[in-house]
């Protein structure tokens, strides 16, 4: 534990030492060299916790009012997300390195790692302070620091807005997780987590709405739909680096924050899973909709976000529904998945995020109408991105397939359940199946707009190439996509301590659940055999290629003799037959200036745009509410006896409540 201090010390240095030195080199090597300094800590700290099974670090320390006792627990769950939290800051910030360098000589970017310190720091807090005061104080140091690194680009409007939207809905989040406290504080009279067990393991109807206020509390934290509005906006304005924290690891509190109080439930109802599995199965497939009709490349990946999100909320669905029911099997596979996953798209969306950078930060724009033919251009990052997009669309060999796969396994296992239950479960692992199909679409459609073919736009090109650390960060992630993927018990040691807290809750005389381990080992080393296989197909044909060097030639086009880029695939046209398909969830809006007469003017376009449903949704009715608030304060008038009569009322009513909370009615 005293390891676990010193990283927070060191990085409150070194986020103190970003600002105060002179030079930006020197506020640079500062925040890098303490964040590097606290991840050796935390590394060393954690590692044995995962090793070895119940092993827990707790203390007490002493505060002044309100807050009086701080209690620090660091047990398996905690330790599995510090494990990989503080590393992936510290890759970020060196990625930050590269990207921002245009601004070293124009502003002060001390500030900006100096944010990225008091990140990793506010991550130390909530996985492991377990007093909620303080918990509330790191999750809310993330927050504002998250929406600080938004707006980096202070001076556009639209940065401005973005980050103005994400600041409320993560504070209504804030809000609803300070309700569940609060009536969890009622009933225990006290604010330490392990005290709120006895009253969350109580089937009540005060119990239930503490775990409902919980679930949006968590899930707007994530981003599940419908709560999430705020991320492709935020993600679309914020720097490569911060969108790939911000999906990868800083959100991923939200799914912390609901395992570690399913720990505290013990025992729940079958309710609570099957919620969990809807909510989420309907953010997996809105999710993966979105992203396949973005023209803004990071806003796709926003979407796939809420996509992944869902998938993992799936795995806790399906994992809840197993301490119901009893049974470790269902247990073992959907929190071993689901936890596995959060790690995974931790490593796969970062990489796609930092590509994503690469392309803008080439060409200053990642609108997909606009790009292609990058992959001549940047073929490193586009071969990264490829990784990347592999991943998330569950190809075999890579690390998104592994917990996916388990997912799946979660879903089909056959358990004695009732024939509803049982084809309520398949008919999700079909919804999973179908949301796999969705993302491959996605990447396909991404992954061919921005590398393949010729740029769009003529006035689009690689302007500045890649810097090394962008290069360095990708490779490290593309790296860990690969060694998850052929080598899966790698990743399972860092899992299976977390997952076993869950398996725990189950009576010791239920049957013992099987081991993903030996589930996924076969089908590792297939994927092993065919990545070896295609290397070695594409080494040959290499070889054969320098041998005899292939005769070039013009390709044939069908008699047209002049191709302009205009002739390809837009993705518009691209998604056109999904997009009609579920034409009430993907709304299109549509600019157009056609031509008109045999002898059409210059200047005629046709633009397209896809817009969220829900986001569009909120903004009409908050603008009918105040306009009917508007007309019909409009009709009342000030000297009549009616508006007298209403405002009296309403004092009466006010009046009323206060006194019946006050005797306990309520």
């Amino acid at each position: 534990m005293n390891l676990i201090a010193i990283s927070a010390l060191v990085l409150l240095i070194g986020a103190a030492l970003s600002i105060l030195l002179r030079s930006n080199v020197q506020r640079v090597a500062a925040s890098l060299l303490t964040q590097a300094i606290a991840t050796v800590c935390v590394v060393m700290t954690t590692l044995p916790i995962l090793a070895q099974p119940g092993t827990e670090l707790r203390d007490v320390f002493t505060w002044s009012y309100p807050v009086d006792q701080i209690a620090v627990h660091l047990d398996a769950l905690g330790a599995f997300f510090l494990v990989w939290s503080l590393p992936m800051v510290l890759l970020g910030s060196i990625y930050a390195v590269g990207y921002l360098r245009p601004s070293f000589g124009t502003r002060h970017v001390g500030a900006h790692f100096a944010l990225l310190n008091l990140t990793a720091l506010s991550f130390l807090m909530i996985y492991t302070l377990e007093s909620a005061i303080v918990f509330l104080l790191g999750w809310e140091i993330a927050a504002v620091c998250a929406w600080l690194l938004v707006i980096w680009d202070y001076g556009n409007q639209k940065i401005r807005f973005a980050g103005f939207n994400y600041l409320v809905s993560t504070h209504l989040g804030l809000f609803f997780l300070v309700a569940a406290l609060m009536v969890l504080h009622s009933q225990t009279g006290s604010m330490d987590f392990e005290s709120f067990s006895t009253f969350l393991n109580t089937p009540s109807t005060l119990r239930d709405t503490t775990f409902l206020l919980l679930v949006i509390a968590f899930g707007l934290k994530s981003a599940f739909f419908p709560f999430h509005t705020w991320l492709p906006r935020a993600h679309s304005a914020a720097p490569a680096h911060v969108s790939a924290l911000m999906s990868g690891v800083i959100h991923k509190a939200g799914l912390f924050g609901l395992l570690r109080f399913t720990l505290l439930i013990k025992n729940p109802e079958a309710w609570m899973g099957w919620t969990l599995i809807g909510f989420s199965a309907l953010s997996a497939v809105v999710g993966a909709l979105y992203s396949t009709s973005q023209r803004d490349l990071k806003r796709l990946l926003g979407y796939s976000s809420t996509e992944n999100v869902g998938i993992a909320g799936m795995a806790f669905g399906v994992g809840t529904l197993g301490l119901c029911w009893q049974q470790p099997t269902l247990v073992a596979l959907g929190f071993t998945g689901g936890i596995l996953h959060i790690l995974n798209h931790a490593i796969f969306k970062c990489l796609l995020f930092y590509a994503a950078g690469g392309v803008y930060q080439s060409t200053h724009t990642v609108d997909l109408e606009r790009l292609g033919g990058l992959l001549r251009k940047l073929p490193w990052v586009g071969l990264c991105f490829l990784v990347g997009g592999l991943a998330i669309a569950g190809m075999p060999g890579l690390n998104g397939f592994t917990s996916e796969f388990l997912i799946f396994g979660s879903l089909l296992e056959p358990v004695p359940v009732g024939g509803l239950e049982r084809t309520a479960l398949v008919f999700a692992a079909a919804v999973l199946a179908m949301v796999g199909g969705i993302s491959a679409f996605a990447v396909v459609r991404s992954f061919g707009l921005t590398f393949l073919g010729v740029p769009r736009d003529p006035a689009v090109h690689p302007k500045t190439p890649t810097h090394p650390a962008m290069l360095l960060t990708m490779g490290v992630h593309a790296a860990g996509i690969l060694a998850i993927g052929l080598a899966p018990d790698l990743a399972f040691r860092l899992v299976a301590a977390p997952a076993r807290l869950f398996t725990q809750l189950v009576p010791a005389a239920a049957p013992r659940a099987v081991d993903p381990v030996a589930l996924l080992a076969p089908i590792a080393n297939l994927a092993a055999l065919l990545i070896v296989i295609v290397g070695g197909l594409v080494l040959l044909r290499g070889w054969l290629a320098t041998r005899a060097p292939a005769r070039t030639h013009v390709t044939w086009s069908c008699g047209y003799p002049a191709p302009t880029a205009r002739i390809q695939y837009t993705g518009t046209s691209f998604t056109a037959p999904l997009s009609r398909l579920f034409a009430g969830v993907l709304p299109m809006l549509r600019r157009e200036k056609l031509p008109v007469g045999p002898f059409p003017q210059s200047g005629d376009y046709l633009h397209t745009h896809s817009v969220d449903a829900v986001e569009r949704r909120m903004f009409e009715l908050i603008g009918n509410s105040d306009q009917l608030v508007t007309e019909t304060a409009a009709k009342i008038s000030e000297e009549s006896r009616l508006s007298f009569g209403l405002g009296l009322l309403v004092l009466v009513i006010m009046i009323g409540l206060l006194f019946a909370g006050k005797l306990g009615l309520l």
